[in-house]
């Protein structure tokens, strides 16, 4: 059921929510004296491993209810099956099955093991800088709506809250990012080439120029696809649109990029890959332009997008692009990367949206009037 929008608590609501999930973590979790086990070796599973140990957390165990899973290893540490779970009896456990929380909580709730998810104790501890953000940095009511909306679903497992803020035109739902016929558009994570279609259709055709980044092999043969078309049905220029078959990052290099669940949408690149992947190459957006400008910079690159726009530093400080950018890969992308674009250029203007019914697709929109 979709919660109302009259649903969608207060900032003090959850303060309070966030201080109560806080009260019910053992005292001694954070300084080791706790037996800990991790559940859910996905994408946020493997990121929050090493994330708990840098705030004090000894995980002794994980456990993931992918069969291809068990026997492998994460950050040192064997997997086990989920249902292993019951009989091994950790003292606490964090839940990472990001869109499995309420069924894996009921679980352990039956058999007695203390849990919280991951979501929610990141918000919770640092709950202190997503009110910042809400207080501060945004500015518009709906963008303070759609950031309680997506906190309470961290908070509670309870994507409902998502779908009560779920709007359409991803990267382009605000006037400021509609309609411009001298864009320079930079497309980070392009995909299939959907987002480079989307930005033609949003701007009827007209545009400066397109660099479309895609780092994996099969999606950049659907992008060079999707374009031909494209092309060919908006009589374009195709000499205004560049693919470039890299991701782009804060150091260029080659990395082992591996998708969590098969997925094509979940490439990730990452430097020392536990497990084998597709190579791909990755590119700083400042050295590639050297100095050029841009007015326009989309990113949606898997948990990338800190590393992208510290390599794009320049860039932006320079010309202050407009931006959408993905902040929903990592439970700690929105304070952190809004905090870090609101330093580099301060007379940015921040707007929230989220485009997704699921845990996903929360877009932070900045532009400089």
């Amino acid at each position: 059921m979709i919660p109302d929008i009259d649903d969608i608590p207060d900032i003090d609501d959850l303060a309070s929510r966030a201080e109560r999930i806080l009260d019910s973590v053992p005292d001694m979790l954070t300084h080791g004296r706790v037996s800990a086990a991790l559940y859910g070796l996905g994408f946020l599973g493997r990121w929050a491993l090493p994330q708990l140990k840098e705030r004090g957390v000894h995980v002794a165990s994980c456990y993931d209810a992918n069969p291809a899973l068990r026997g492998t290893r994460a950050s040192g540490l064997p997997v086990r099956a989920a249902e292993d779970i019951k009989s091994n009896r950790p003292d606490f456990v964090f839940i990472a099955a990001r869109h499995a929380v309420k069924p894996v909580s009921a679980m352990l709730s039956d058999a007695g093991i203390r849990h919280v998810s991951y979501d929610a104790w990141q918000v919770a501890t640092d709950f202190a800088a997503f009110r910042h953000v809400h207080d501060r940095v945004l500015q518009d009511a709906r963008s303070k709506e759609v950031l309680r909306a997506v906190l309470m679903a961290m908070l509670t497992g309870d994507k409902g809250y998502c779908a009560a803020v779920f709007e359409k035109d991803q990267y382009f739902p605000l006037p400021q990012f509609h309609g411009s016929d001298k864009e320079i558009y930079v497309d980070a994570g392009a995909f299939v080439g959907d987002s480079t279609e989307r930005f033609i259709w949003a701007h009827n055709g007209q545009f400066s120029n397109i660099y479309a980044f895609e780092p994996g092999p099969r999606q950049f043969a659907a992008l060079e696809a999707r374009m031909r078309r494209l092309v060919e049905e908006w009589a374009l220029d195709a000499a205004r649109v560049r693919l470039v078959n890299a991701g782009l990052g804060e150091a260029s290099g080659s990395y082992a990029a591996s998708s969590d669940g098969g997925q094509l949408t979940s490439l990730t690149a990452r430097e020392n890959s536990e497990t084998a992947g597709v190579p791909v190459d990755i590119v700083v957006l400042d050295e590639f332009l050297d100095g050029a400008a841009i007015t326009f910079l989309k990113a949606d690159v898997e948990g990338m997008e800190t590393a992208l726009l510290k390599g794009a530093a320049s860039t932006i400080r320079r010309h202050k692009p407009k931006l959408a950018i993905c902040v929903y890969h990592y439970p700690s992308d929105l304070p952190m990367i809004a905090g870090y674009l609101a330093a580099l250029v301060p007379d940015y203007r921040f707007a929230l949206r989220h485009h997704s019914p699921h845990l996903m697709e929360t877009v932070l929109y900045c532009w400089a009037e």
